[in-house]
Parts: C-alpha cells; sequence; structure tokens
C-alpha cells in the first residue's frame, strides 16, 4: 500500500471519528421526520376533533414525541405508540400510517372513523396491539394484515366491516387475541384459524357466519374466551370443543344449533366461569355436573328446548352471578314443585333468575325472601305456578323487575311489595289475583312499567299512583275496577308508550289532566262506562298513535282537536253517544289508518278527503243522521240512504277484523315484553 494510500485512510477515519455523532444524529432527525410526516398526513384526514386533542400536531412544535396520544423510544426517538383511543375523532385512516415503521401499538377504538382500513397497515411489521374498535369502519379486513406477524391482539369489535375472514389470518402465530365480533362478516369461520396456537381470546359475536363450528378449533389448547354468538351458525357444537379445558367463557347463544348439551360438560370443562347457550334448539337435559362449578357465575340455557326438571347441587354454585334456563320445557310437579328455588339461598351473589315459561308447576316456597340480597331481576311467567304471592318477596330489597305473569296465582297482591322501593318493572298479568290494589304500590317511585291487566281485581285505581313519575306503560286492563279514573293517573306525564285501562267498570269523566299524556302512544279507556264529553284538550296528546274510547258513554261533539294529533294512525271511537258532525280535520291525519265513529248518534255529510277516500278504513254505520252524497238534510232522507248503510256492512267486517288482528298483535307485543328475559351479558 503506497504512502499516499496510508494518508487517506487515515484521514477518512479520523474524519468518520470526528464527525461519528454527528452522522448518528442525521440519521435520527431523519427518521423522526418521516414519523412526523405520517402522522401529520393522518391529522390531515381527521374531519372532526371535538375537544382539540391534536391541537400540539403542528410543525411548530417540531418534536412529535411530545403530541398528545404520541409515544416514542427513548433510545431510538422512533414513534413506536400511538393512542388516540376515546377522542371521538372523525375521519379517515391515513394509508401513511404504513410509514411508521417503529410502530408497537395503534389504538385508535371509540371514535367515530370511516372509510376502509387501508393496505399499509401490513407494512407495520413491528405492530403488537391493533385496536381499531368501536368505530363505522367499512370494507374488508385487508389482507395485507396478515404479514403483521408480530401482531398479538388484533380487535376490530364494533364496526360495518364486511365480506368472509380471511384464511390468511391464521399466519399470525403470535396472536393471542382475535375480536371480530359486531360487525357484518359472512361466510364460514375459516378452519385455519385453528392454527393460532396462543390464541386466548377469539369473539367473532354478533355478525353474519354461517356454517358449522370447526371441530378444529380443539386444537386451541390455550383458549380461555370463545363467544361465537348471534350469527346463522347451524349443526352440533363439535364433541371436541368440549376437551377445551381451558375454556373460562364459552358462548355459542343466538344461533341455529341443535343436539344434546353432554352430561358431563361441567367436568370436562372445569374452569368455566360463564356458559351461554340460549336461543338455539338443544334438546335433552340441564347437564347436572354444570350445577357441579363451584365458580362458575352465569349460566344461561333459555331459548331451547330442553326438558326434563331443574337437576340437583343449586346449592354448590355459590358464585352464581345469573341463572337463566327460561322458554324451555322443564318440568315441576305437585306443590313443592318450585323448592328447588330454596336451594339458592345460600347464594349471596345472585342477581338474576329466569326460570319463565316453562311447565313449572307448584306454589312459591316462603323463603324465596332468603334468595340474595343482591337480586334485581326474578322472571317466573308463564308457568302453572299457584297459591299466593309470599309476602316474604318483600325480602328482596334490590329487586328491580318481578315478572309473575300468566299463572294461576291467586289471592291478593301483598301491601308489602310496595317495600320494593328500587322496582322498575312489576308484571303480575293473567294471573286470578282479587283484592284492590295496594295504596302501598305508590311507594315504587322508580316504576317504569307496572302490569297487573287480566286479573280479577276491584275497587279504586289508587291516588297514590301519582308517585310514579319514571312511569312508561301502565296496564290495569281486563279487570273488574270501578269508580271514576283518578285525575292523577293523567297527570302522569312521563307515560309514552301505554296506558291501558279498558274492559274495567271505570265510570265518570275524563279528567282535564289527560293534557299531560303529551308523550304517551298509546291510550285504551274501552269498554267502561265512562260519560261526559271528550276534553278539548286531548289536542295536547301530540304523540299519540292509538286511541280507543269505544263502547262507553261519551256524549257531546268529537273535538275539532283531534285533528292536532298527527301521528294518529288509529281512532276507536264506537258504541258511544257522540253527537254533531264529523270534524274535517279528521281529513288531516295523514297518518291515519283505521278509523271506527260508528253507533253513535253523529250527523252530516262525511268527509270526502284524507282518510274518507279510502271507505274500506272508516267505519260509520249505526249513525242514521250520516249521509255519503248532497243533498244532505242532516236527517240522513237522502236518497242514497239505504246505499250507504250497504257500503259499510262489509266494512265493518273489514274494520273489525283489521281491529281484532291488530288488538291481537299489540297484546302479542305486551306479552313478549313481559316474558322476554333480557339478554343481559355477565363480563368476566
Amino acid at each position: 500500500m503506497s504512502y499516499n494510500s496510508i494518508v487517506y485512510l487515515l484521514c477518512l477515519v479520523f474524519f468518520l471519528s470526528s464527525h461519528c455523532s454527528f452522522c448518528f444524529v442525521n440519521t435520527a432527525e431523519l427518521s423522526i421526520v418521516t414519523d412526523k410526516e405520517a402522522l401529520l398526513s393522518f391529522k390531515s384526514l381527521v374531519s372532526t376533533d371535538p375537544s382539540d386533542l391534536l391541537f400540539s400536531w403542528n410543525n411548530s412544535n417540531s418534536n412529535p414525541c411530545n403530541w398528545t396520544g404520541v409515544y416514542c423510544d427513548d433510545v431510538t426517538q422512533r414513534v413506536t405508540r400511538l393512542d388516540l383511543s376515546g377522542f371521538r375523532l372523525a375521519g379517515y385512516i391515513s394509508p401513511y400510517i404504513g410509514n411508521l415503521s417503529f410502530l408497537g401499538f395503534l389504538q385508535l377504538q371509540e371514535n367515530h372513523l370511516t372509510g376502509i382500513i387501508p393496505d399499509q397497515i401490513g407494512d407495520l411489521s413491528s405492530l403488537v396491539v391493533l385496536n381499531l374498535s368501536t368505530n363505522s369502519i367499512r370494507g374488508t379486513i385487508p389482507l395485507k394484515i396478515t404479514m403483521c406477524l408480530n401482531l398479538r391482539s388484533l380487535d376490530l369489535t364494533g364496526n360495518k366491516i364486511s365480506e368472509a375472514i380471511p384464511e390468511g389470518l391464521s399466519h399470525l402465530l403470535n396472536l393471542e387475541s382475535l375480536k371480530l365480533g359486531q360487525n357484518q362478516l359472512s361466510g364460514k369461520i375459516p378452519t385455519s384459524i385453528s392454527n393460532l396456537s396462543s390464541l386466548l381470546t377469539l369473539n367473532l359475536a354478533t355478525n353474519e357466519l354461517v356454517g358449522m363450528i370447526p371441530g378444529d378449533f380443539v386444537r386451541l389448547q390455550n383458549l380461555r374466551f370463545l363467544d361465537l354468538s348471534i350469527n346463522h351458525l347451524t349443526g352440533t357444537v363439535p364433541p371436541s370443543l368440549y376437551n377445551i379445558s381451558s375454556l373460562i367463557y364459552f358462548a355459542v347463544a343466538s344461533n341455529q344449533l341443535w343436539g344434546e348439551i353432554p352430561c358431563d360438560v361441567g367436568e370436562k370443562l372445569p374452569n368455566l366461569l360463564n356458559f351461554n347457550f340460549c336461543i338455539n334448539k338443544f334438546t335433552g337435559s340441564i347437564p347436572v355436573s354444570l350445577h357441579n362449578l363451584t365458580n362458575i357465575q352465569s349460566i344461561r340455557l333459555a331459548h331451547n328446548v330442553l326438558s326434563g326438571s331443574v337437576p340437583l347441587g343449586l346449592e354448590n354454585l355459590v358464585e352464581l352471578l345469573m341463572y337463566n334456563v327460561g322458554f324451555n320445557q322443564i318440568v315441576s310437579s305437585g306443590n313443592e314443585g318450585l323448592e328447588f328455588i330454596t336451594s339458592l339461598t345460600n347464594n349471596t351473589r345472585l342477581r338474576f333468575l329466569a326460570i319463565g315459561d316453562n311447565l313449572l308447576e307448584g306454589a312459591i316456597p316462603d323463603p324465596i325472601g332468603n334468595l340474595s340480597n343482591s337480586l334485581t331481576n326474578l322472571y317466573m311467567g308463564g308457568n302453572y305456578i299457584y297459591g299466593r304471592i309470599p309476602a316474604s318477596i318483600s325480602h328482596l330489597n334490590n329487586l328491580a323487575l318481578l315478572n309473575l305473569s300468566n299463572n294461576y296465582l291467586s289471592g291478593e297482591i301483598p301491601p308489602e311489595i310496595g317495600q320494593l322501593v328500587e322496582m322498575q318493572e312489576l308484571c303480575l298479568a293473567a294471573n286470578k289475583i282479587t283484592g284492590s290494589i295496594p295504596n302501598s304500590l305508590g311507594n315504587l317511585r322508580k316504576l317504569s312499567v307496572i302490569d297487573l291487566s287480566a286479573n280479577n281485581l276491584v275497587g279504586r285505581i289508587p291516588t297514590t299512583f301519582v308517585g310514579f313519575q319514571k312511569l312508561l306503560w301502565m296496564d290495569l286492563s281486563d279487570n273488574r275496577l270501578n269508580a271514576s279514573i283518578p285525575k292523577e293517573v293523567f297527570s302522569l306525564s312521563s307515560l309514552t308508550t301505554l296506558l291501558n285501562l279498558s274492559n274495567n267498570l271505570l265510570s265518570g269523566p275524563l279528567p282535564q289532566e289527560i293534557e299531560a299524556l303529551e308523550s304517551v302512544t298509546v291510550i285504551d279507556l274501552s269498554n267502561n262506562n265512562l260519560r261526559g264529553s271528550i276534553p278539548y284538550v286531548i289536542g295536547n296528546c301530540r304523540s299519540l298513535e292509538e286511541l280507543f274510547m269505544a263502547n262507553n258513554m261519551f256524549s257531546g261533539f268529537i273535538p275539532d282537536t283531534v285533528g292536532k294529533l298527527k301521528g294518529l294512525a288509529i281512532l276507536d271511537l264506537s258504541l258511544n253517544q257522540l253527537s254533531g258532525t264529523i270534524p274535517r280535520s279528521l281529513q288531516n291525519l295523514h297518518a291515519l289508518q283505521l278509523l271506527n265513529l260508528s253507533f253513535n248518534n253523529l250527523e252530516g255529510l262525511v268527509p270526502t278527503e284524507g282518510i274518507f277516500k279510502n271507505l274500506s278504513r272508516v267505519n260509520v254505520e249505526g249513525n242514521s243522521k250520516l249521509c255519503l252524497n248532497l243533498p244532505c238534510d242532516g236527517k240522513g232522507g237522502n236518497k242514497r240512504r239505504s246505499t250507504s248503510v250497504y257500503i259499510f256492512v262489509p266494512i265493518t267486517i273489514a274494520i273489525a277484523v283489521e281491529r281484532i288482528s291488530m288488538r291481537e298483535a299489540l297484546h302479542k307485543l305486551k306479552r313478549v315484553r313481559d316474558t322476554l328475559v333480557k339478554p343481559t351479558l355477565i363480563t368476566l
């Protein structure tokens, strides 16, 4: 080597050594600039930042490591985490997000992001956690996401992502949590998911998935959480799934699955805390081994075709929060057929007990009052339960819902129920309950629903009901309640759904206070002995959609103000003593579908506009002084009188059929509300 070469090399070494720190700093600066540009590009596609949380993201703030939601590595000064969760941001995810090459955590959940997941997400080779849940993202799961080989958690829950789950997700061998629930995913569940041997959580619930559950899932021997609920899955649950002994949460609810649940499920899955197989077509009996799982918190088997009796061992379930076996064909017989309930008195944590809509027979045991003080929901409706309602039920201080409807209960309503001040829904409909309504019920100030319909109740409606300041639904129909309707009932401005006092012996006039019911959608006062005029202020009940006042003794004119009820779909004033002309304001009710004014003392010309253009939806039969055509002398004396009667005979039949079908639909809706068990999810 020549002397000049040696000198050159020495000079080069000296130069590099003297400028070494500069070279590294310059490289770092170039890298952070790249990250900064990617973040500014992300911000440029954010259309809404209601709390101005990205204010610090600007060129004047040169170091993005100081920006809100941005986290950097102390050594490399590269962005490693972007956490904008809960910022309520709207906009799109920029494809330049893929330039954050050191990013390990991308957390954008709980925002209002739309658009698609950009393919460039797949360029984030260091990504460990990707959480885009609870947004409005559309499109498909990009195939390039399968290039994020270090990914351990993928959460896309609660978006509008559609089409099939990519088979390529099986390449993410480090994945421990895969959450794709509450989207619009379709197709079959990829069998290849069973290759993800590290998987601890798999949530595919609330999608549109079809086909059978892959039996290869047995290979997921570390799986702790499996939720396939609310899809269109068919077939049986593969027997091999019951061998995943690590399972803590096992849910396949709301599918079309069938077959028997293995009797030894509790032995094969000893770690179960939540077991949810409701709303399917499972047959057989309740596995007794489930009652041996002393740590289990939730057993949900409702809405199946299970038979047999409630097995022994409920006393073992000391950690139980929810026990729901309603809507099956479970049986018991004899006066002590419900004694299994007393087995739960040692459980101090029980919050939800549902045994309704089965074939259970017997009397409610008096020790029911010794159930957990934490109990909030008690469903026992739709069985063959007889006898009295025990006064001890008042000991359940935190009870928010009590449903004993559609049984054979007799005796009076215990006044002690008025001590249940946390009560929100009280449903005792369709029994044989007698006596008067206790005044003490007025103490239930949190009540939103009261249904005492279809019993043998007598006496007055208590004025103490004025305390129901949160009431949405009141149904006291089909009893023998008498006297006038207390003005306190009509002052319940919170009523929004239903006021049904029909088929009683109520008398007297309607109080002017009815104008306070400006939010209620259905009022039914039919088949009583109510008299007097229809209050002019009824026009203030602006939300009314159905008004039934038939078969009373109302007199006077139909108030013009009925024409203010713009949402009214059904109006039935038939079988009263109403007089005068039909208000022309009824022609302006464009939502009106059925109008029954038959069998009154109305007179004059029948209007011709609005609903009156379609006579199949109008019934005015039995008003001898009404006429369809001019000339009209107000006495029904025109030549077309016999023709008009002839026309309205088939109309009467049609209206009657339609009205019956609509009332039956209303009754069915009410029954669904009475008995449907709320699908409460108890999380771990």
